[in-house]
Protein backbone atom coordinates (compact mmCIF):
# COMPACT_ATOMS: atom_id res chain seq x y z
CA UNK A 1 0.00 0.00 0.00
CA UNK A 2 1.28 3.37 -1.00
CA UNK A 3 2.64 5.41 1.82
CA UNK A 4 2.76 9.50 2.24
CA UNK A 5 4.80 11.93 4.44
CA UNK A 6 3.93 15.62 3.73
CA UNK A 7 6.08 18.36 5.76
CA UNK A 8 7.14 21.84 6.60
CA UNK A 9 11.25 21.78 6.61
CA UNK A 10 12.57 24.27 9.18
CA UNK A 11 12.48 27.17 6.12
CA UNK A 12 9.47 27.02 5.54
CA UNK A 13 9.44 24.81 2.11
CA UNK A 14 7.31 22.11 1.84
CA UNK A 15 7.90 18.22 0.70
CA UNK A 16 6.20 15.51 -0.23
CA UNK A 17 7.28 12.39 -0.32
CA UNK A 18 5.82 8.75 -1.26
CA UNK A 19 6.59 5.48 -1.85
CA UNK A 20 4.46 2.35 -3.27
CA UNK A 21 5.29 0.39 -0.31
CA UNK A 22 8.01 1.70 2.26
CA UNK A 23 6.75 3.00 5.64
CA UNK A 24 7.15 6.67 5.91
CA UNK A 25 5.21 7.13 9.64
CA UNK A 26 8.47 7.58 11.02
CA UNK A 27 8.54 11.78 12.45
CA UNK A 28 10.84 13.59 10.54
CA UNK A 29 13.09 16.04 11.75
CA UNK A 30 14.58 19.15 9.50
CA UNK A 31 17.96 20.99 10.54
CA UNK A 32 20.03 23.77 9.06
CA UNK A 33 22.91 26.02 9.68
CA UNK A 34 22.60 29.59 10.99
CA UNK A 35 24.69 32.55 11.30
CA UNK A 36 24.53 34.23 14.36
CA UNK A 37 26.40 37.23 16.09
CA UNK A 38 29.66 35.86 14.11
CA UNK A 39 28.94 32.37 15.02
CA UNK A 40 27.53 29.43 12.94
CA UNK A 41 25.10 27.27 14.48
CA UNK A 42 22.89 24.22 13.64
CA UNK A 43 19.07 24.54 14.33
CA UNK A 44 16.77 21.61 14.66
CA UNK A 45 12.95 20.90 14.26
CA UNK A 46 11.16 17.75 14.36
CA UNK A 47 7.80 16.55 14.46
CA UNK A 48 8.48 14.23 17.25
CA UNK A 49 7.49 16.20 20.72
CA UNK A 50 8.97 14.04 22.95
CA UNK A 51 12.76 14.00 21.22
CA UNK A 52 14.25 16.20 24.41
CA UNK A 53 14.50 15.53 27.64
CA UNK A 54 13.24 18.68 30.07
CA UNK A 55 15.32 17.10 33.29
CA UNK A 56 17.74 20.12 33.66
CA UNK A 57 15.44 22.89 32.53
CA UNK A 58 17.22 26.18 34.18
CA UNK A 59 14.93 28.90 32.37
CA UNK A 60 11.46 29.62 30.39
CA UNK A 61 10.74 31.98 28.32
CA UNK A 62 8.63 32.96 24.78
CA UNK A 63 8.75 33.81 21.43
CA UNK A 64 5.55 34.69 19.95
CA UNK A 65 2.98 32.35 20.69
CA UNK A 66 5.56 29.71 21.53
CA UNK A 67 6.78 28.47 24.99
CA UNK A 68 10.20 28.01 25.46
CA UNK A 69 12.61 26.38 28.13
CA UNK A 70 16.26 26.59 28.78
CA UNK A 71 17.87 23.41 29.30
CA UNK A 72 21.39 23.07 30.76
CA UNK A 73 24.24 20.31 30.85
CA UNK A 74 27.59 19.32 31.34
CA UNK A 75 29.15 18.83 27.60
CA UNK A 76 32.96 18.75 26.15
CA UNK A 77 34.51 20.63 24.06
CA UNK A 78 37.95 20.57 22.83
CA UNK A 79 38.77 18.24 25.66
CA UNK A 80 37.69 20.68 28.10
CA UNK A 81 34.38 20.35 29.98
CA UNK A 82 31.76 23.42 29.88
CA UNK A 83 28.55 24.59 29.88
CA UNK A 84 25.91 23.68 26.91
CA UNK A 85 22.78 25.75 26.73
CA UNK A 86 20.15 24.92 24.60
CA UNK A 87 16.65 26.65 24.02
CA UNK A 88 13.90 24.51 22.59
CA UNK A 89 10.53 25.97 21.27
CA UNK A 90 7.62 23.61 21.15
CA UNK A 91 4.01 23.79 19.58
CA UNK A 92 1.30 21.27 18.98
CA UNK A 93 2.99 20.38 15.81
CA UNK A 94 6.70 20.30 16.53
CA UNK A 95 9.90 21.38 18.46
CA UNK A 96 12.61 23.70 17.68
CA UNK A 97 15.98 23.54 18.98
CA UNK A 98 19.52 25.41 19.12
CA UNK A 99 22.21 25.28 21.31
CA UNK A 100 25.28 27.48 22.28
CA UNK A 101 28.45 27.25 24.29
CA UNK A 102 27.84 30.77 25.50
CA UNK A 103 25.40 31.68 27.90
CA UNK A 104 21.19 31.04 28.29
CA UNK A 105 21.01 34.72 27.25
CA UNK A 106 23.09 33.71 23.91
CA UNK A 107 20.45 30.70 23.46
CA UNK A 108 17.25 32.95 23.75
CA UNK A 109 18.58 35.79 21.48
CA UNK A 110 19.12 33.21 18.70
CA UNK A 111 15.80 31.72 18.77
CA UNK A 112 14.11 35.13 18.80
CA UNK A 113 16.37 36.16 15.99
CA UNK A 114 14.66 32.73 13.90
CA UNK A 115 11.56 33.95 14.63
CA UNK A 116 9.57 30.44 14.74
CA UNK A 117 6.27 30.49 13.89
CA UNK A 118 4.47 26.71 14.03
CA UNK A 119 2.49 25.75 10.87
CA UNK A 120 0.22 22.50 10.71
CA UNK A 121 2.82 20.45 9.19
CA UNK A 122 5.88 21.29 11.98
CA UNK A 123 7.58 24.97 13.45
CA UNK A 124 8.98 27.05 10.75
CA UNK A 125 11.75 29.95 11.29
CA UNK A 126 12.06 33.01 9.34
CA UNK A 127 15.30 35.20 10.48
CA UNK A 128 15.17 38.87 11.30
CA UNK A 129 18.66 40.41 10.11
CA UNK A 130 20.46 39.61 12.65
CA UNK A 131 20.48 35.58 11.67
CA UNK A 132 21.34 34.36 8.43
CA UNK A 133 20.61 31.02 6.79
CA UNK A 134 23.49 29.45 5.68
CA UNK A 135 23.23 26.60 2.69
CA UNK A 136 20.06 24.64 2.48
CA UNK A 137 17.61 23.12 4.64
CA UNK A 138 17.71 19.36 4.93
CA UNK A 139 14.83 16.77 6.10
CA UNK A 140 15.45 13.37 8.04
CA UNK A 141 13.35 10.62 8.29
CA UNK A 142 13.80 6.81 9.43
CA UNK A 143 12.11 4.28 7.10
CA UNK A 144 12.79 0.57 6.95
CA UNK A 145 15.83 0.67 5.13
CA UNK A 146 17.36 3.11 6.81
CA UNK A 147 17.94 7.20 6.93
CA UNK A 148 16.94 9.11 3.96
CA UNK A 149 17.92 12.90 4.19
CA UNK A 150 16.21 15.19 1.64
CA UNK A 151 18.01 18.35 0.63
CA UNK A 152 16.08 21.06 -2.16
CA UNK A 153 17.98 20.80 -5.91
CA UNK A 154 19.24 24.29 -5.47
CA UNK A 155 22.07 25.48 -7.55
CA UNK A 156 24.41 24.80 -4.91
CA UNK A 157 23.31 21.19 -4.66
CA UNK A 158 23.41 20.44 -8.49
CA UNK A 159 26.66 21.68 -8.43
CA UNK A 160 27.94 18.67 -5.94
CA UNK A 161 26.07 15.93 -7.92
CA UNK A 162 28.13 13.08 -9.85
CA UNK A 163 29.33 14.81 -13.55
CA UNK A 164 27.50 11.33 -15.20
CA UNK A 165 24.17 10.22 -16.12
CA UNK A 166 22.32 8.17 -13.06
CA UNK A 167 19.96 5.30 -13.63
CA UNK A 168 16.83 6.69 -14.44
CA UNK A 169 14.08 5.24 -12.52
CA UNK A 170 10.47 5.78 -12.16
CA UNK A 171 10.72 9.99 -10.48
CA UNK A 172 14.35 10.87 -11.35
CA UNK A 173 17.70 9.62 -11.33
CA UNK A 174 19.40 6.99 -9.35
CA UNK A 175 22.90 7.00 -8.56
CA UNK A 176 25.05 4.63 -6.36
CA UNK A 177 28.77 3.53 -6.00
CA UNK A 178 31.17 3.32 -2.91
CA UNK A 179 33.46 5.57 -0.35
CA UNK A 180 36.93 4.67 0.17
CA UNK A 181 36.58 2.41 2.98
CA UNK A 182 34.32 0.21 0.69
CA UNK A 183 30.82 1.68 2.01
CA UNK A 184 28.41 1.81 -0.15
CA UNK A 185 26.52 4.77 -1.31
CA UNK A 186 23.36 5.50 -3.03
CA UNK A 187 21.39 9.39 -4.10
CA UNK A 188 18.59 9.80 -5.76
CA UNK A 189 17.87 13.20 -7.79
CA UNK A 190 14.13 13.90 -8.32
CA UNK A 191 13.07 17.31 -10.71
CA UNK A 192 13.16 18.91 -7.43
CA UNK A 193 15.22 17.18 -4.63
CA UNK A 194 18.58 15.25 -3.41
CA UNK A 195 17.79 11.96 -1.59
CA UNK A 196 20.78 10.13 0.57
CA UNK A 197 20.05 7.09 1.60
CA UNK A 198 22.15 5.89 4.23
CA UNK A 199 21.50 2.53 4.58
CA UNK A 200 20.42 0.17 7.79
CA UNK A 201 22.81 -2.09 9.44
CA UNK A 202 21.38 -4.98 7.71
CA UNK A 203 20.04 -3.64 4.53
CA UNK A 204 22.00 -4.81 1.43
CA UNK A 205 22.70 -1.93 -1.52
CA UNK A 206 20.37 -4.01 -3.84
CA UNK A 207 17.75 -3.74 -1.38
CA UNK A 208 18.09 0.41 -0.75
CA UNK A 209 18.51 0.49 -4.51
CA UNK A 210 15.51 -1.00 -5.35
CA UNK A 211 13.22 0.73 -2.41
CA UNK A 212 15.23 4.19 -3.61
CA UNK A 213 14.51 3.84 -7.26
CA UNK A 214 10.86 3.96 -6.67
CA UNK A 215 10.83 7.37 -3.59
CA UNK A 216 8.72 10.00 -5.22
CA UNK A 217 9.99 13.59 -3.46
CA UNK A 218 8.39 17.13 -4.36
CA UNK A 219 10.03 19.98 -2.95
CA UNK A 220 8.13 23.07 -3.11
CA UNK A 221 10.25 27.00 -2.10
Amino acid sequence: MSSTKRGTAITGDLFLVTHPTLDLSQPFTSHVDIAFDGVTHQVLSTADRSAFNYANTTGEFTVGELQGHVIESIDTVQTQATHRYQAIVSSESGVLSTQTYLSAAAAVDLIGALRPAPTALGIAIDPDDSAEIVGDPRVAMTTPVGIVEITPLTADVDRQLPDWSGTEVDHGELYGGEHADGSPWLTLVTASARVILMLGADVSADEGATALAALDVNWTS
